[in-house]
């Protein structure tokens, strides 16, 4: 029994954290494609674009969910 519980809030610890995974990893590929643009502001502007902490992200989208 003790073991299920400890697998289970496991597993609710990982699909937790896995979002902020998510986001970071799609904003490191985000900013990879930043490299690609020649003109220095405009890539200076997306990599500022996609360099937004998870935290701030998830504060603007509960924002406008309401």
């Amino acid at each position: 029994m003790r073991i299920f519980l400890t697998l289970t809030l496991l597993g609710c610890a990982t699909l937790l954290s896995g979002c902020e995974v998510m986001y970071d990893i799609a904003q490191e590929s985000a900013v990879k494609d930043c490299d690609r643009i020649v003109d220095t502001p405009a890539r200076n502007e997306c990599v500022k674009r996609n360099r937004k902490p998870y935290d701030d992200y998830e504060k603007d989208r509960q924002q406008l969910k309401k």
